[in-house]
């Protein structure tokens, strides 16, 4: 039996956004060297100033010096916020005009669930977890994480194609709310667990 990750998709929920006259692209994790988060700021300084974009980076982590350093020698806009209490993120996912998970390395990211929830258009690296919770186009764009090019398109396109943003952030938002909604999940284990006891199988 399979429970995966959960997330409260009525607190994770989506609400009215703005419109940013600089685009807000949004990074939730550790600031460590398997997120991959050079590549993220290699790939909006790639913009080449063609689309106004405000990279914005919450967590702690011992690459954080080196992280803002290379925004300012690539002029790339980069805030780094520090931790945020969890019940404070879905604020930021809504003013998010988009969110990147670079990672070279996933398990069953929640802060992926998390921000699909609150329908942002969410940009995932190709590989672990990943996989498993973005349908390529659908409810997300994949791209290679050792490729800041094709992170640097997959940018470009969410955050110029409306109709695309509001597709991946729609289909987004109805994946987590049918396969990972924690109030079912919670349920469905506790269902799991109570036919475990009645049928003997625990000492």
């Amino acid at each position: 039996h399979l429970i995966p990750n959960g997330v409260d998709t009525s607190h994770f929920c989506p609400a009215p956004r703005p419109p940013n006259p600089v685009k807000q692209v949004l990074y939730v994790g550790r600031l460590s060297r398997e997120k991959n988060l050079s590549a993220l700021i290699a790939a909006a300084a790639k913009l080449d100033g063609r689309i106004g974009v405000r990279l914005v980076f919450i967590g702690q982590g011992f690459l954080k010096a080196s992280l803002e350093a290379q925004a300012r020698i690539q002029r790339v806009d980069a805030s780094f916020l520090g931790t945020v209490d969890h019940r404070l993120l879905p604020q930021y996912f809504r003013t998010a005009d988009a969110f990147v998970l670079p990672s070279l390395t996933e398990g069953h990211p929640k802060v992926l669930l998390e921000a699909m929830s609150c329908g942002v258009p969410c940009l995932a690296s190709a590989r672990g977890g990943n996989l498993a919770i973005v349908a390529n186009g659908k409810t997300g764009l994949l791209f290679d994480p050792e490729d800041a090019g094709a992170l640097a398109e997959c940018l470009e396109r969410v955050l110029t194609q409306e109709e695309l943003a509001r597709s991946l952030a729609e289909g987004g938002r109805a994946a987590v709310v049918a396969r990972y909604d924690l109030g079912v999940l919670v349920k469905r284990e506790i269902d799991l667990l109570k036919r475990v006891v009645q049928g003997g199988c625990l000492a």
